[in-house]
């Protein structure tokens, strides 16, 4: 038997959810940052947010799921109706390590990224000067090219043609 067959029989014997979750972690934590750098389409400094942010994400993610799986688990022997059973305490832990996953997959995770992310991005954020911002009249900000009262800027760049620009405001059909 290979390595390959060894691994399969010692994954197989103890399968917790917590080794699957964590896995695809990792995977994602890798592959996602690498796969948003190759994207030729995407401006350069749209591509590393991504990537520092995805990849941020996932080494967070790691060990909140090996920690909360961890420690439900250790509350299995109160959850056990029948302490003298081996089987139903194990089957207690295998159900609460579950539950401890879903609880850091839906809860804990995003919690930690929403306090952790702004900190993490502002490590990595460079100060790059302020575009001036083009000004119609007096004082009317502009956004993409079109002034905020739908006036359309002519010296600006635009994706779409003059014609198809709705500044009247409303749904055009």
């Amino acid at each position: 038997m290979g390595l390959v067959g060894k691994l399969c029989e010692t994954l197989g014997k103890a399968n917790e959810p917590v080794y699957t979750v964590v896995a695809v972690a990792c995977f994602k934590g890798i592959l996602r940052p690498i796969f948003t750098m190759m994207d030729k389409h995407q401006d350069p400094e749209t591509k590393k947010y991504a990537a520092i942010r995805e990849g941020s994400t996932e080494l967070i993610a790691v060990p909140t799921y090996l920690f909360l799986s961890w420690a439900v688990q250790k509350l299995a022997p109160a959850f056990a109706p029948d302490k003298t059973i081996g089987r139903t305490l194990e089957h207690s832990q295998r159900t609460l390590g579950f539950l401890g996953v879903c609880f850091a997959a839906l809860y804990a995770i995003p919690k930690l990224c929403n306090v952790a992310m702004p900190h993490v991005m502002k490590a990595f954020k460079r100060d790059k000067p302020k575009e001036k911002q083009e000004y119609l009249g007096t004082a009317t900000p502009v956004f993409d090219g079109i002034a905020k009262n739908g006036n359309l800027l002519s010296n600006a760049k635009h994706p779409y043609p003059k014609s198809q620009i709705n500044t009247g405001g409303g749904l055009r059909i």
